[in-house]
């Protein structure tokens, strides 16, 4: 009979645990609203297919603050140039350049390239706006605990 008991436990054990890692990965792997910080309508996204990126970004009705990581902004700059239109200012927080074509770089607004996310955060501040969206996208091995860091960064405000 215990063993039974014990059976059942463990069989409940990898189903909820089973479920934690749906839940989570559906986390990271969608766009989640955070409502307004900084008087901003903020988002978060990891992990999002450059096409999916493009086609939110391009649908915003304002301009954009978007803080991401170097290859994910690349990419789709140069594979999605019309997404230019609606960023006002991008924020490279994994590198100190953005390696992209030299039109691509004379239409942005603003760019900024740190290495650490809090550091690309920090310059969020002083650049708010009103009428703006904060998108902050991460990818790769880190890019939970960026994300992390950006929910610790915008809890301050909220």
């Amino acid at each position: 009979m215990k063993k039974q008991r014990a059976k059942i436990s463990s069989e409940e054990q990898l189903l909820e645990a089973r479920e934690r890692g749906l839940q989570e990965a559906l986390q990271i792997n969608t766009m989640c609203a955070h409502g307004k910080v900084l008087g901003m309508d903020t988002f978060s996204w990891i992990n999002p297919q450059v096409d999916m990126l493009a086609t939110v970004i391009e649908s915003l009705p304002f301009n954009i603050i978007w803080v991401g990581n170097h290859t994910q902004i690349k990419t789709c700059l140069e594979t999605h140039p019309d997404t230019i239109n609606t960023i006002n200012t991008l924020i490279v927080q994994d590198d100190t350049s953005l390696n992209v074509n030299q039109n691509i770089i004379e239409t942005i607004r603003h760019l900024t390239c740190v290495k650490g996310t809090l550091k690309a955060l920090e310059f969020v501040k002083p650049i708010k706006q009103q009428k703006s969206a904060l998108l902050f996208t991460a990818e790769g091995a880190t890019a939970k605990m960026q994300k992390d860091i950006f929910e610790q960064f915008i809890s301050r405000f909220k």
